[in-house]
Order: structure tokens, then sequence, then C-alpha cells
């Protein structure tokens, strides 16, 4: 990788050339830099983020008390003419064939821009908001309703002074590269999110940090696309899920598939130290068709309310449609009496999943599933933060945690745990 990086560097960013000599600068903001000194020029940054964590369990059934690593991953960005921008990211994390994240290029006509390859497909603050910008340890169980990255393209950008940022593509709609599609045919996801900031000029800071907005996605999809796992907080990482439905289920394989849509509704307020965000979540498949009496579609369904109150006294902002990460009015320097940037959290989550689609013998999915978060966020330097996050989470049945060697099984009805994170992200 290293070696490739420097041949990379030397190619697109030769330090002389014969007909004329230029001059490059590097330096730090949002990650490492190289630049032309030309208008416009070419631009090379990277970057990455690193994040360990310790995850401990108040409940004896679970014997997942451990040391993480949660991501490390390496990011390059940059742009090869005012008009075309690029980007590539690689999890080092996990036991996954192909660990690519993002990989895509970006014709620019400012102030949209047009995006192919793999990334984010648009849908949900959440979700669009970088991992430095969440201020818990996870994200809520919404989230896993959404789609995540895929293979498309997508034209975004800004209108009204940016009082309106808007993105919409189409999509393979079977996840990222070396995801399994089927054999049935079916059709490219369309997704499409819209922000608003009615307020953004206005001369009153109460008014200038209010968002609200909506994201959709639609796809005629397989029957392998039938693919949801559900996790809290304290399953990530793990076997454990507290809803599942698969192309596998109690009524046996799904020969056919209608549709996939989802949709959601957010909204978010900055006023000074404090941030209130909230999402609501649909997930529905229909015209599903087992060997079985099985009912048509399946319906899922959540939410979440989060504020966050920066007692240092830090503003979080909103901008371009999403929440930028928290950057200390003090470093952390302690020969100075600084000690960085603290950030209380709190956040309420509900789940609902489609209960024609659980088999209580099998102690996997759940009905409801209600969470309660606390966070303290340390920020030391833009770059460096820890996380200390406990979240409490009611199931409405009791959810199988593993299988003992006499074959006996644990379960739990509720889970409790404590996420300590040290991150990196630079």
């Amino acid at each position: 990788m290293v070696k490739w990086f420097f041949f990379f560097v030397l190619v697109i960013f030769p330090l002389q050339e014969a007909q004329a000599e230029r001059i490059f600068f590097a330096g730090y903001k949002d990650g490492f830099y190289i630049r032309s000194e030309e208008e416009g020029g070419m631009e090379l940054r990277l970057g990455g983020s690193f994040q360990a964590d310790y995850r401990y369990y108040a409940e004896e059934e679970r014997a997942d008390n451990r040391f993480d690593i949660r991501r490390a991953r390496l990011r390059f960005r940059g742009q090869l003419t005012q008009y075309f921008r690029f980007g590539m990211e690689y999890e080092f994390e996990g036991n996954e064939t192909d660990n690519l994240v993002d990989a895509y290029g970006e014709a620019v006509f400012d102030p949209s821009a047009l995006r192919f390859g793999q990334f984010k497909e648009p849908f949900s603050l959440e979700w669009q908001s970088a991992d430095k910008a969440q201020h818990f340890s996870e994200r809520s169980m919404g989230y896993y309703l959404g789609p995540k990255r895929d293979i498309g393209i997508m034209l975004h950008g800004s209108l009204f002074q940016d009082r309106m940022m808007f993105a919409a593509g189409l999509f393979n709609g079977d996840g990222d590269d070396g995801s399994a599609s089927g054999p049935e045919e079916d059709s490219p996801e369309m997704a499409t999110r819209v922000t608003v900031s009615p307020f953004k000029r206005s001369l009153s800071p109460w008014l200038t940090g209010f968002q609200f907005g909506a994201s959709a996605t639609y796809a005629q999809i397989d029957p392998l696309n039938v693919d949801l796992r559900v996790k809290s907080t304290g399953m990530v990482g793990t076997d454990t899920n507290l809803y599942v439905l698969t192309h596998n289920t109690k009524f046996g394989v799904i020969h056919d598939a209608g549709s996939r849509r989802r949709v959601g509704v957010e909204a978010a307020w900055a006023a000074g130290p404090v941030i209130f965000q909230g999402e609501y979540f649909r997930l529905t498949y229909t015209d599903l068709v087992t060997a079985g009496d099985n009912p048509p579609d399946a319906d899922f369904t959540s939410w979440y309310a989060s504020a966050v109150w920066c007692i240092s006294g830090e503003r979080p902002i909103l901008s371009k449609g999403i929440v930028k990460p928290i950057y200390p009015d003090n470093f952390f320097n302690p020969q100075e009496g600084t000690w960085g940037a603290f950030c209380l959290a709190a956040r309420i989550d509900h789940f609902s999943g489609d209960e024609n689609w659980i088999n209580p013998a099998s102690f996997v999915s759940v009905r409801e599933a209600d969470a309660y978060s606390l966070a303290l966020n340390w920020v030391l330097f833009p770059m460096a933060r820890v996380v200390l996050d406990f979240t409490h989470t009611n199931l409405s049945e009791p959810v199988r945690v593993r299988v003992l060697p006499d074959g006996s099984a644990d379960y739990i009805d509720a889970e409790n745990v404590i996420t300590c994170r040290f991150s990196l992200d630079f």
C-alpha cells in the first residue's frame, strides 16, 4: 500500500518538469494534503480513522466483554482539476473479502456535481454525517433500515445559497462491490434526499441552525435482496441481532419478491452550545412469496430523538445538510490549563419489527425494542476524541445470545452495555 501511495504521488504530482517548474504546498487541514499553487490545480489529501473500543455488558449471559478494533481506515481524496474530484477509502478491520469502502470520481459543475462509483446512498441525516460527527458509540437502530454504500451514479448539490441541499441517484441495489446478486431480474434502486434550511440567512441566531428534510428509496428487488439484520448498540460486531429477515425465513425460502421501499423524515436544530436532531424511518418489502401461507408484505419502522450539549461552550454546526464534527475552542494542553471540548449527549431510540415474520421458537427477532443512551464526548483535538457511552435496551421478547456446550441456551430480554472508545480521525 505504501509503495503504491508514493508511486501515485510521484506520477500525479511531479515535483519537477522539463518544461516548467511547479511549486507544491503541503500541510494539514481536514487531512494531510499536497496542493499545487495553480488556481484550481491538483490536490491530494491523505486521511484515515482508527477506533479502539472496550465494551462491557452487565448481563451475566453475555460473554462479549472485550477490546475491539471498531474501524481502521485509510482514505485518499483530491482533485485533478477544479472540474474533477476523486475519493478512495479502504477498511483494514474485519474478515470480509472485500473491504473497499469508497471508490468514486466526481465531475464538478459548481454548485452541483455528478458522482459515479461506490459511495453512500443519499439517505438520512445520521447516515450522511461522518463517523467523527456521531456523539454516540453507534448509530441508532433505524440505521439498519436504510441503505448503505452501493455502486451507482448520483447528482448532488445546493440551491438558493445553500438553503436547499439535494441528492438523487441510481444504484445497483445490491450493496457494495462484491455483494451477491440473485438470479431474478431486478431494477436499479432510485434514492433521493432533500434538506431545507429556510432561515439560513436569518439575522436571528436561534433560527439559522434549523433544518428539515426527507429521504426515499425504491427498487424492484431479487429475493436475495431481502436481507435485514437489525442490531442494538451492544450487538454491533457480534452474531446477535434483535431482528432478522432474510430470503430464508420461518416460512422457507422466499421464491419471489416485489419491491423494497424506504422513507425517512428528519429534523435538526443547532442553537448555541446545543443541537437537537430526530428521524423517522420506514422500510417495506412487498409481494414476498414463499411456499407456505405467508403475509405478502413485511413492514418495519424506527425513530430516534437526541440532544447534545457542549458544556465547554463549543457551538455544534449544521452545514450543507449534515452535522459537522465538534471543533474544540481550546485544544488539550495541560501545561496551559486547557483540556479540549466536553459534550454530553442523550438519545431515545425505538424499533418496531413485523411480527408476522417472526418465528417465536427461533429467539432471533423481537416485535419492539426501546433504547436509552447517555454519552460523554471528550474532544482533545479536532482529530482525537474519547467517547464513553452507556446504552440500555429493552426487548419485547427474549433473544438467544449463546448456546452452551451442554446444548442449553442463554437468553436476554434487556441489554446494558458500556462502550469506551478512543478515536483518531485525521
